[in-house]
C-alpha cells in the first residue's frame, strides 16, 4: 500500500509540475511577436538597427520576455495579418493597440486589458462637422482591419468610407483634404494634432471606449496567463502611464528627461519601402541607399533620425505640410514637384524600363499603344504610362511589388518601372518576365524638403557631395543592389 501510495503521489506531483516544466522548457526560445509598426504610440518604427520598433506595446512585451526568460523577435506585418499569424501558430503573440471584440475573440485568445482608450473623430479646425450625425454626408477615413473602420461602416455610415492600410495613410488623407474627417484612437489623434501644429481638432464627444489586449493562439493559455501576470504588474506599478508619457513626448519631439526640446527633436523622414535599392525591408529592418544617406543627413544636423513608413503618394504631402522633415524613396525631380517642394541635389540618375511577360511580342513603344499598362501610384512612371503610352487602361498599384505581381498574373500587358527595380524583377522571374530593349531618358533623383527649409537641404547637399567625391555613394548602390538580390533569393 505504501509503495502504491508513494507511486500515486509521484504521479500527482508530475502532473502538477507539467505547466512549470513546459514553461521552463521554452526558456531561451525566441518569443515571436507579430505587430504592425504604424500604430503610434503603441508600436512604431524607430529606424534603429538594435531596436527597430518602440512603443507602449513594445515596453510591455520586453517585460513579458524578460519574465519568461525568452528573447523577443518582432515580425512586422500589415495589421490584418496579425490575427492570421497568431491563429495559425506562426507567431506567439500579436500586438498593435488591438481592441478586444467578441468577433475577434472567436479567432484568438485575448490577454487581460492592459489599456483603455476611446475612438474619436478628427476634423480640420473650422470644419462644419461637429458630431457623429454630421458625418453622414462626409468623406471619412479609417485604417483597414481596425475597429475604427468597423464602427465607420456599421454605425456611422458616412457618404463615402475611405479605408487605408496604415494610420499614416489615414493622417495623410486628412492633411491633403482627400478626407473630411477620420476615426481613430484618441492617442493617435492627439499625436496628429501635435505633429501638424493644431491644424486639426478632436471632436469633444468620443464614439466608444476601447479596451486593448494582446493576442494569443487559443491553445496557448499558459503563455496568456504568464502575460496577464506581467500586465497586472505593468498597470499597478504605474509603468503603463510612464510608458504613455514617454512615447507621446518622444513622438511629439517633447522632452522625456533632462534634455531640451531642441536636443531631442527627431529628423522625421517619410519613405515607401518597395523601391530597392533606395528603400526596402530586410529582416524587419528598413534599409537602402536612402536610409544610409538620411542617417548621414540627420547626423550632419545633429538630430536623431526617425523613419516613418507611408505610401509613396503621401511622401510629398507630408513634407509640404511640415509633418515630416524630408521625403525619400528614389523621388524623381520634376518641374511640377519643384514648384511645391524643395529638392536636394541629385544623387542618382535613373532610367525608366518596361517589363512584359516573357512570351509577349512587343518590341517598341508603339506596340504598347492601346494596351493595359501598370505603374505605381504617384510616380513619374504613372505619368508616363498615362500621358506617353496612351494606354487603353492604366492600373495604379500601391507598390512596385504589387505591380510586378499584377504582370505575373496577367492583369496587365506591361509594367513601367525604374531600371533598378525592373532589372531585379527580370532576374528574379527569369522565364516569366523580361525587359523590353528600350531605355527611356534618364531622370534625376533627389530628397524632398518643405519650401524654405534651406538648412536641411544644405545638409543633404553636403552629404551627397562628400559621398560622391570619396566614392561612398557609388559603393552604396552596389552594396544595396547586391543585398536586395540576396533578400529576394531567400524569399524574404
Amino acid at each position: 500500500m505504501n509503495k502504491i501510495f508513494r507511486l500515486f503521489a509521484v504521479l500527482l506531483l508530475g502532473v502538477a509540475l507539467l505547466p512549470a516544466c513546459s514553461k521552463s522548457g521554452n526558456k531561451g526560445k525566441p518569443l515571436i511577436v507579430a505587430c504592425e509598426a504604424s500604430t503610434s504610440p503603441y508600436c512604431y518604427y524607430t529606424g534603429r538597427e538594435a531596436s527597430p520598433v518602440a512603443g507602449i506595446d513594445v515596453d510591455l512585451m520586453e517585460l513579458i520576455g524578460k519574465e519568461l526568460g525568452r528573447p523577443v523577435q518582432y515580425k512586422i506585418v500589415p495589421f490584418q495579418q496579425i490575427f492570421s499569424l497568431v491563429s495559425m501558430g506562426k507567431a506567439d503573440i500579436g500586438m498593435a493597440g488591438i481592441t478586444i471584440t467578441p468577433q475577434r475573440a472567436e479567432r484568438v485568445l485575448f490577454s487581460s486589458v492592459y489599456d483603455v482608450s476611446s475612438q474619436v473623430i478628427v476634423v480640420p479646425k473650422g470644419s462644419s462637422l461637429t458630431d457623429e450625425t454630421s458625418l453622414k454626408t462626409a468623406r471619412v477615413a479609417a485604417q483597414e482591419g481596425t475597429s475604427d473602420l468597423t464602427l465607420l461602416r456599421e454605425r456611422i455610415k458616412p457618404r463615402i468610407v475611405l479605408p487605408f492600410l496604415t494610420q499614416e495613410e489615414v493622417n495623410a488623407a486628412l492633411i491633403d483634404r482627400r478626407a473630411d474627417a477620420a476615426v481613430m484612437d484618441r492617442m493617435q489623434a492627439e499625436l496628429l494634432v501635435r505633429a501638424t501644429g493644431d491644424v486639426f481638432k478632436i471632436l469633444e464627444k468620443p464614439l466608444t471606449k476601447d479596451q486593448y489586449g494582446l493576442l494569443f493562439n487559443k491553445k496557448d493559455t499558459e503563455l496568456a496567463e504568464a502575460a496577464n501576470t506581467v500586465i497586472e504588474k505593468f498597470k499597478v506599478a504605474g509603468t503603463l502611464q510612464k510608458s504613455k508619457t514617454k512615447h507621446l513626448n518622444a513622438l511629439s519631439g517633447l522632452p522625456t528627461g533632462a534634455q531640451t526640446k531642441e536636443e531631442i527633436k527627431p529628423f522625421i523622414v517619410c519613405v515607401e519601402t518597395s523601391f530597392a535599392p533606395f528603400v526596402f525591408v530586410d529582416n524587419n529592418r528598413i534599409v537602402g541607399v536612402d536610409i544610409e544617406l538620411a542617417e548621414a543627413i540627420a547626423a550632419e544636423l545633429k538630430r536623431p533620425l526617425e523613419i516613418r513608413v507611408v505610401p509613396f503618394t503621401e511622401v510629398i504631402p507630408l513634407v509640404m505640410t511640415g509633418a515630416a522633415d524630408m521625403g525619400a524613396s528614389g523621388i524623381s525631380i520634376t518641374p511640377e514637384r519643384s514648384a511645391m517642394v524643395l529638392f536636394s541635389k541629385s544623387y542618382e540618375d535613373g532610367v525608366r524600363r518596361i517589363l512584359v511577360n516573357d512570351d509577349a511580342t512587343f518590341e517598341k513603344l508603339e506596340d504598347l499603344l492601346g494596351k493595359v499598362i501598370g505603374a505605381q501610384k504617384g510616380t513619374t512612371n504613372e505619368d508616363f504610362a498615362v500621358n506617353q503610352l496612351h494606354a487603353r487602361e492604366t492600373y495604379h498599384y500601391d507598390t512596385a511589388t504589387l505591380g510586378i505581381l499584377g504582370l505575373l498574373n496577367h492583369e496587365i500587358d506591361a509594367y513601367v518601372d525604374d531600371e533598378g527595380e525592373a532589372d531585379l524583377a527580370a532576374g528574379k522571374y527569369i522565364g516569366r518576365v523580361k525587359m523590353l530593349n528600350i531605355a527611356i531618358p534618364a531622370e534625376q533623383y533627389g530628397f524632398v524638403f518643405q519650401s524654405g527649409n534651406a538648412e536641411a537641404k544644405a545638409a543633404a547637399d553636403k552629404v551627397i557631395d562628400e559621398k560622391r567625391a570619396n566614392g561612398e555613394l557609388q559603393a552604396l548602390f552596389r552594396r544595396y543592389n547586391t543585398r536586395y538580390k540576396a533578400v529576394e533569393s531567400n524569399g524574404i
